[in-house]
């Protein structure tokens, strides 16, 4: 027997919802521990990112849109971009916090559909104790820079997001095929990015993309699930909430990066996280503190 057909019972094939999964980048932005957190009440918080809370310890209360969760040791939370929630702390919490988008980005509102992550979800005894330890030891070796930590808190949370999609319990997967509509949104995060502090109005994008302003708004609304000018503002404020995180930089000087005039920027910044641009930068630099 030749030493390939010994092997081929072991063969490890491709299974479809790893293959879809390949076709994705994970990029992390943050990841935090809250040691300690007793007897806190955080309101009215968003963020433009998905983000996964890991409850190692104690209990939390979590309310949004109506739907109230109590969160346990080994709770996981799904909580999908632009979310608004409260949260409050009991005695002795202790918990991760996983901040990353999904790229390409003009297909991560389509990841969070195929899989119902389209709102905030919560996952009761998911969290092992090896599960918190490989957290632990991940968390470390972040704050500490070694060598592939960013590799290694990637693969651990594709291990979780794994693990949640399994639990969705989700229909079959779709023929992959790249859509056209997905095609003309990365196209118009592309002009975004090469215009990124200038004026972005929806008719310059017609003309550069070459569609009209009614088929731009269906790919929007398909693939992004928001209107063309939503979309242009969303992109906008992710650079800014980025930006804010540097403190040479004055207010002004991040409205001026992304195109927009104080004013404007502040109106829609407060918009979108409830918080103006200077007191989110206040709350960032804390938690980057303190985490």
């Amino acid at each position: 027997m030749k030493l390939t057909e010994r092997f081929n019972p072991f063969r490890a094939d491709a299974d479809p919802l790893s293959a879809y999964l390949a076709d994705f980048r994970i990029e992390v932005d943050y990841f935090t521990h809250w040691p300690q957190q007793d007897f806190k009440t955080l309101q009215n918080l968003v963020s433009t990112r998905i983000k996964l809370v890991l409850q190692t310890q104690g209990r939390a209360d979590l309310t949004a849109q109506n739907e109230h969760f109590l969160l346990a040791p080994g709770s996981v939370m799904f909580i999908p971009p632009y979310c608004v929630y409260s949260a409050s702390t009991f005695d002795h919490v202790d918990s991760y916090e996983i901040f990353f988008n999904l790229h390409p980005y003009a297909r991560e509102h389509g990841f969070l559909q195929q899989f119902g992550f389209t709102r905030i979800l919560h996952f009761p005894q998911i969290l092992t104790p090896a599960d918190t330890a490989a957290l632990m030891s991940c968390y470390e070796d972040v704050r500490a820079c070694r060598p592939g930590c960013y590799a290694q808190l990637r693969a651990l949370l594709h291990l979780l997001l794994i693990r949640l999609i399994r639990l969705q319990n989700t229909p079959a997967l779709p023929a992959e095929n790249s859509s056209r509509e997905q095609y003309v949104i990365s196209r118009l995060f592309e002009y975004l990015e090469a215009h990124l502090n200038q004026p972005v109005h929806v008719d310059q994008l017609c003309a550069a993309l070459h569609v009209s302003q009614s088929h731009l708004y269906r790919c929007s609304r398909h693939v992004m699930n928001c209107s063309t000018q939503q979309l242009v503002i969303r992109y906008k404020l992710r650079h800014a909430q980025m930006l804010l995180k540097n403190p040479e930089l004055s207010i002004s000087d991040v409205a001026a990066a992304i195109g927009y005039d104080l004013f404007y920027f502040s109106t829609q910044f407060k918009k979108a996280f409830l918080v103006s641009p200077s007191q989110y930068r206040k709350n960032l630099l804390y938690c980057l503190q303190h985490a």
